[in-house]
């Protein structure tokens, strides 16, 4: 056999996945970090493993126009995310769940001079209202609770009945909120991340812990259109298409706040459309809030930014047209404005329109973005990727592959040869400088902690994954994390001569 035809079917890529340490250290945190590959090549798998059951989830429901019956598929299939939680070892985390809106008003402006947008709207603060009837009856908030409290076991509980139908119970929130939406404001504000001197909101008091991890969640069938408190953007003297800032619509956030092909998506666009697929990003002139400074100021949340989630279920990015529609005024001169046209309408007829800002911030968190198309007829499968990734922050660290050993052949559990896996802890001194420290195997260490092997299915692994066990001493860093990197078969394509015979 040829080496050249040797090295193409042996070639291993790396998984790399966080790893735990036992129960014993419940107050530990893990994240995870970017190993050293080998230079054959990378194969990254994100998972990891948590003592620390402490979750704080943020729900951002848009409550603008035509968003009621979205908000509907969302209580309808909350359950899916709740049963996702509930069966991860040791069952439900310690949840905190909380529902804002993304109404924060339109500026200095009111609701007699742009309607449905009072100053300042909902400033953040958590939604409690018991607006679904049909849920409200299965399960409640408690009277003078803002957010809702969860457990294994229910031990600390503030709610009535099931915990899925308390949060359906107020995440029906209406369609009735500013139709310019500013949900990237709204979360700042309510987890008092916006540089408020005023703090955070009353009565979201209490609802970020400081060692919980953090999910926020989006659902929204428009793009982000956050904009500082004084921002002239949604100036209603500005009425007709020739006017400096064009119709008061919805339009106007596309046009400032989108950069396509690195200009203003069109208030005049061509007959038929103006298509601008793949081309348009934020726009990040300060007009509206940076989509950067907005990643920068949530992930200042968290010492460890890794410990946050965040998840988007809304409109796809593309396609991206501009088209005309009938003027809303009968007195402007011309009477076809711009608007943009669906990204993605679902059977039922819900729709929604590109979230260009929004997708950078869901991507702008790497493996820890989620983004869900929001264009179907049920929310059950998002809602249950969106759970399931959540839960990862806490469930149990799985190799998944093929995993080799260190004489290139697959290993096998007592084989002669250990697995060719690599595992570093990293911590953190008293000056905030990271530490590594490599971690032996229990092999190599004869038994003596810390140390980390490689076993068989267990806990939530599945078949094909294989379980890291670690064994330690004493009481460890709180802000302990372990990085295992495990070379795996990467089999070449069927039909490929000489390929290994464990490969399809």
């Amino acid at each position: 056999m040829k080496l050249s035809k040797l090295l193409t079917w042996r070639t291993a890529r790396w998984a790399v996945l966080a790893a735990v340490v036992p129960a014993l250290w419940a107050c530990n945190a893990r994240r995870l970090e970017a190993p050293q590959p080998k230079p054959q090549g990378t194969f990254n798998g994100l998972f990891q493993q948590v003592i620390n059951r402490d979750i704080d989830i943020v729900f951002m429901i848009d409550n603008s126009l035509s968003m009621k019956p979205l908000q509907a598929k969302l209580a309808t299939n909350f359950p899916v995310f709740m049963d996702v939680l509930k069966t991860l070892p040791g069952g439900l985390p310690n949840v905190h769940i909380s529902v804002v809106s993304s109404d924060m008003g339109a500026g200095p402006y009111n609701e007699m001079q742009i309607p449905a947008c009072r100053t300042g709207g909902d400033q953040g603060t958590f939604q409690t209202q018991q607006r679904l009837a049909q849920f409200c009856g299965m399960g409640s908030l408690n009277a003078g609770q803002n957010f809702i409290i969860g457990s294994a076991g229910g031990m600390q509980a503030n709610y009535t009945g099931d915990i899925a139908a308390a949060f359906s119970c107020i995440a029906g929130l209406g369609d009735t909120g500013c139709g310019f939406e500013h949900q990237f404001a709204s979360v700042l504000r309510a987890l008092n991340a916006d540089g408020n001197p005023a703090g955070v909101p009353p009565t979201n008091a209490n609802f970020l812990r400081p060692n919980a991890y953090l999910g926020i969640v989006m659902v929204t069938n428009e793009d982000d259109c956050s904009a500082p408190p004084d921002s002239q953007l949604f100036n209603p003297a500005s009425r007709f298409v020739s006017d400096q800032l064009g119709p008061l619509a919805s339009y106007r956030c596309n046009e400032f706040g989108h950069a396509c092909g690195g200009a203003r998506p069109p208030r005049t666009p061509a007959a038929g459309g103006t298509v601008l697929t793949g081309t348009c990003k934020s726009a990040e002139d300060g007009t509206l809030l940076k989509v950067a400074d907005v990643v920068t100021r949530i992930k200042s949340l968290k010492p460890d930014p890794s410990k946050i989630l965040v998840a988007a279920i809304a409109g796809p990015p593309d396609p991206y047209v501009v088209e005309t529609g009938p003027a809303m005024l009968g007195d402007d001169p011309i009477q076809q404005w711009p608007q943009i046209r669906h990204s993605c309408t679902a059977g039922d007829g819900t729709y929604a329109d590109p979230a260009v800002r929004v997708d950078e911030w869901v991507r702008a968190f790497g493996a820890n973005g989620v983004f869900q198309v929001i264009c179907n007829d049920s929310f059950r499968d998002a809602l249950q990727v969106i759970a399931t990734r959540l839960g990862k922050l806490i469930g149990d660290p799985c190799v998944e592959g093929k995993v080799l050993d260190t004489a290139g052949n697959l290993w096998m559990q007592g084989g002669a040869a250990p697995p060719d896996c690599a595992v570093v802890d990293h911590s953190y001194n008293d000056q905030g400088i990271k530490i590594d420290t490599a971690v032996p195997s229990c092999v190599t260490s004869g038994g003596a902690a810390p140390c980390w092997e490689i076993q068989g299915q267990g806990g939530m692994c599945k078949a094909g994954q294989f379980f890291v066990k670690f064994t330690r001493e004493g009481m460890q860093p709180s802000d302990l994390n372990s990085t295992v990197s495990c070379s795996v078969r990467r089999c070449p394509p069927p039909g490929t001569l000489d390929k290994p015979a464990d490969c399809p």
